[in-house]
């Protein structure tokens, strides 16, 4: 179950509108990266990179208010036991282009925070984990125009598959969080 589902447009929009330099897309994906790398939601650590460019004071209020919310979201939905986690990208009536461009978007985001929020090439991660930041940098350097069709979907859901679910690892490994099952029944002799 996702929580209160953040609107992408929505997000997208109050931060054009407000004059921000950032995609809805490329500010999720920072505010994860930062939340991986810190297990921490520090508005301070997001805001000077996310909300540069807003002059207007409402504007700047109302765009922190949403990427507050935003964060939080994001944050419960990568601790939570339910893999809800999800990425915040366009919706399926966008371009196949515009989607992977924006999962383009997140990535350079997503890696970004990783680095501001203190991650560096010293951790040592798995191969696994490794080979995830690898991967989620050069996704974030393609940016393409993609033919529409069926082939082009499918890539496309691997690819924010695979981000969704290395996204949760990530954070898992970079915190050693150990997942136990705490229901297991106690045998009886």
């Amino acid at each position: 179950k996702r929580l209160n589902m953040i609107d992408y447009n929505l997000v997208n929009t109050q931060l054009i509108y407000a004059g921000a330099d950032v995609w809805a897309s490329e500010s999720h994906g920072f505010q994860c990266g930062i939340f991986c790398a810190s297990n921490g939601l520090a508005s301070a650590l997001w805001q000077d990179y996310l909300l540069v460019g807003i002059e207007d004071k409402a504007d700047f209020d109302e765009s922190f208010v949403m990427l507050a919310e935003l964060a939080q979201q994001a944050s419960e939905e990568i601790l939570s036991d339910e893999l809800i986690f999800t990425l915040l990208l366009p919706d399926d009536q966008a371009t196949i282009t515009e989607r992977s461009n924006s999962v383009s978007k997140w990535c350079a985001g997503f890696a970004s925070g990783l680095g501001i929020g203190g991650v560096d090439k010293k951790l040592n991660l798995t191969s696994e984990g490794d080979e995830f930041v690898r991967d989620v940098v050069a996704i974030s350097r393609t940016e393409t125009t993609v033919d529409e069709g069926e082939n082009a979907e499918v890539a496309y859901f691997e690819i924010v598959e695979y981000i969704r679910v290395g996204v949760i690892f990530i954070h898992r490994e970079i915190h050693k969080i150990q997942k136990t099952n705490t229901n297991r029944e106690e045998i009886v002799h």
